[in-house]
């Protein structure tokens, strides 16, 4: 069994996912200043992220979620660049199931990061820890998020109404299911993505 996701490295072809540590926090915090226009049409907590100590207090949550192996999160590279972040909601261990949430900063939108870090960190939840579940849901307005999604072969399940509120409104969220079962039967439409 894995003690901690403290030192995850998992590859994809073109990206290498790794667990986030407190040096990532200026560079972190720099990309989401520098995307927050971006960013905060569709991620509430971009809000409450106004200075360096805040996102550190951010990072430092994100290291005991891994101590504990309750979530995951994982800065997305591309060689020395970071470019994005990935990360599992709360991982319910009893039920086997998990889900999944990412963004990328502004200059790396359309460039495929996403859709390979969603299919990586997909590939280690199924086959490394066995997970039977994962799910994921986006705004049903935010085009690129829900194309991510269908890319990496997620089924619709339905649509949360009302869902999210991010400053003064309420936002449909589509949610999106894969199983155990889905998962080994998408492995070629996963695999070019994979760096195995």
């Amino acid at each position: 069994m894995i003690e901690s996701f403290n030192s995850l490295r998992l590859f994809g072809a073109t990206t290498v996912l790794r667990s986030v540590d407190l040096d990532d926090t200026g560079r972190l915090f720099s990309m989401i200043e520098n995307s927050r226009e971006h960013l905060q049409k569709w991620l509430p907590w971009i809000d409450f992220v106004h200075s360096l100590e805040d996102e550190r207090h951010i990072v430092e949550q994100w290291i005991y979620d891994m101590q504990m192996r309750s979530a995951i999160h994982l800065c997305i590279t591309v060689g020395d660049n970071l470019v994005g972040f990935i990360s599992t909601h709360q991982i319910d261990w009893i039920n086997q199931r998990t889900s999944v949430g990412y963004w990328v900063e502004r200059s790396s939108i359309r460039k495929n990061f996403a859709t390979e870090a969603t299919a990586v960190l997909l590939d280690y939840l199924f086959e490394d820890l066995k997970l039977h579940r994962v799910f994921i849901q986006a705004a049903t307005e935010n085009a690129a998020s829900n194309r991510v999604i269908k890319k990496v072969g997620f089924k619709w399940e339905g649509v949360l109404r009302e869902n999210e509120r991010i400053r003064d409104r309420y936002w449909d969220h589509n949610i999106y299911g894969m199983t155990q079962g889905d998962f080994q039967s998408l492995k070629d439409v996963l695999s070019p993505y994979l760096g195995k």
